[in-house]
């Protein structure tokens, strides 16, 4: 063996020990810091949750990473909440997971339990450790009561920086009468999530003609693109015969092409209702009354398009461009 040889093998040697070293560490300072969570955080916030829990209610158990108050903004039990209020708990107190008692109320779709912690005080906007907040909670629910409380206590409808999207997690439930309020109160209908796109590629997977119409209504880009993909390939795919049928009124591309160089045609089921609408679609373009409506919309763009009824058109053309009698 070369001297050049030895020295390479040499030098390899001591780069793979000091990773591995390195590795080792790093695996130490994380058990350490997992011991040390345990001692200083788990233990002691189940001493203190079991110490509340036995004054009030004597030694019946209840959750330990839990306070009472949780419980019964869970449960929507609004007078044994109003009694620990008043008895000075913590409406801020977090578990484990950072959920308060808002979160709480929210997630069960309690509105009496969510006045009563907002007139204590409570934090409108806390974040667990997966991101949710009182309001993404409420969406996903789909308590109407829930989301205008929130609202009108001066929490935006939008996400802020690292926050789940009100708009997604009401349209993963397909809560429409939520879409709705959010939208009403200006939630953005294009909002972008990394993993799952706009809210309209959300309801078009998951076959929830009401939520498409009314993000399409209000403005919702109908050709925004998730990975290439369309929300009329996306609704092609999933075989859903009524949200392609309001994605087409609204314009879709039908020519659209994702990654693969496929068009939504492509995507469908041999015999489906799908392709049966997408073949007629493609063999007889749009009339022209439809072109127009469609041009219109585009001209006023997103933020214009609600003040059609300010153009001097006759109500039912205005009605007409606006889809209020489309079903």
């Amino acid at each position: 063996m070369s001297r050049r040889d030895y020295d390479f093998e040499r030098d390899v040697a001591v780069n793979l020990i000091v990773l591995a070293a390195l590795l080792c560490f790093r695996l130490l300072i994380k058990v350490s810091l997992c011991l040390f969570q345990y001692v200083y955080v788990v233990r002691e916030n189940r001493k203190e949750a079991k110490r509340i829990n036995a004054l009030l209610h004597g030694n019946i158990g209840t959750w330990a990473d839990r306070y009472p108050l949780h419980d019964a903004a869970c449960c929507g039990q609004v007078l044994l909440l109003q009694k620990l209020v008043q008895e000075g708990a913590n409406v801020n107190a977090r578990t484990l997971n950072s959920f308060t008692p808002l979160h709480d109320a929210c997630l069960g779709g309690h509105p009496g339990c969510v006045k009563i912690l907002m007139g204590a005080g409570a934090q409108l906007n806390p974040r667990t450790i997966d991101g949710d907040t009182p309001l993404t909670f409420a969406c996903s629910r789909g308590s109407v009561s829930c989301v205008k409380l929130l609202l009108n206590h001066g929490i935006s409808p939008d996400p802020g920086l690292f926050t789940k999207s009100p708009l997604h997690e009401a349209c993963f439930n397909g809560r429409h009468e939520v879409v709705e309020v959010l939208i009403d109160a200006g939630a953005d209908v294009e909002t972008v999530d990394s993993q799952y796109g706009s809210p309209l590629h959300v309801v078009c997977s998951r076959n929830y003609p009401e939520c498409v119409e009314l993000l399409l209504r209000a403005g919702a880009n109908v050709d925004a693109t998730k990975n290439y993909e369309t929300a009329l390939h996306v609704a092609a795919k999933a075989g859903s015969p009524e949200v392609v049928q309001v994605l087409l009124e609204y314009g879709a591309n039908i020519n659209a092409k994702d990654i693969s160089k496929q068009r939504p045609l492509d995507l469908t089921d041999p015999g489906s209702e799908v392709r049966k609408i997408l073949t007629y679609r493609d063999a007889h373009p749009s009339h022209l009354m439809q072109l127009c409506r469609l041009r219109i919309r585009h001209l006023l763009g997103k933020e214009r398009v609600k003040f059609v009824q300010l153009l001097r058109l006759p109500p039912l053309l205005q009605d007409y461009v606006l889809y209020k009698f489309f079903k």
